[in-house]
C-alpha cells in the first residue's frame, strides 16, 4: 500500500468514526476468505465498515475521535466494525462467534463505554429495538383486545 493510500485510508475511516455509534474489535485469524465474506455479509446492514487493517493505521484513524481508548485493543492481528446499531453488531458477532471458534471478539465501545469481551456477549443477549417497541405495543394494545372479546362475549350472552 503506497503511502497516498494509506494517508485516503485512515482520513476516510476517522470520518467514518466520528459519526459512528459503535466501533468493535474482533480476532481473525485462522478464519477463512469465505467464512470472513460470510460474517461481512452478514454485517453489511448494520456497519459502516468491517475492515480488516492494520493495527497501526487503525490506530491513527482513531486520534481525536470519541473511540481514541479502543487502540489499546489492537494488539494481534485485527478486524474493526464501526457500526452504524451496535446492538445489532453484538448480536451478528456473537452468533458468529458461537459458529465459528476462531474468531475472538476483542471488545469494543458504545457511546462512552468501553466493553470487554463479555461486555460485548452481554449486551448481545439483550433485546433489540425493534423487539422493545414490540413489547411495547403488545402490552398498549392488550387491555382494549380483552375488553373487545369481554364485550363480545357478553353481546352474545344477551
Amino acid at each position: 500500500m503506497k503511502r497516498q493510500e494509506k494517508s485516503d485510508l485512515i482520513s476516510s475511516l476517522h470520518n467514518l468514526l466520528k459519526d459512528a455509534d459503535g466501533v468493535f474489535v474482533v480476532e481473525n485469524q485462522g478464519l477463512t476468505v469465505k467464512q470472513l465474506s460470510d460474517l461481512r455479509k452478514q454485517l453489511k446492514p448494520v456497519v459502516s465498515v468491517f475492515k480488516v487493517i492494520k493495527n497501526r493505521l487503525f490506530k491513527l484513524a482513531v486520534k481525536d475521535t470519541n473511540f481514541s481508548d479502543v487502540d489499546g485493543m489492537m494488539q494481534r492481528p485485527t478486524a474493526v466494525a464501526i457500526a452504524t446499531d451496535p446492538l445489532a453488531v453484538t448480536k451478528v458477532l456473537a452468533k458468529f462467534a458461537e459458529t465459528h471458534p476462531k474468531l475472538s471478539i476483542i471488545g469494543g465501545k458504545m457511546g462512552a463505554d468501553l466493553l470487554d469481551t463479555k461486555g460485548v456477549e452481554q449486551l448481545s443477549k439483550l433485546p433489540s429495538l425493534l423487539e422493545i417497541r414490540g413489547t411495547i405495543a403488545r402490552i398498549l394494545v392488550e387491555p382494549g383486545a380483552r375488553l373487545a372479546r369481554v364485550s363480545a362475549e357478553y353481546g352474545k350472552k344477551n
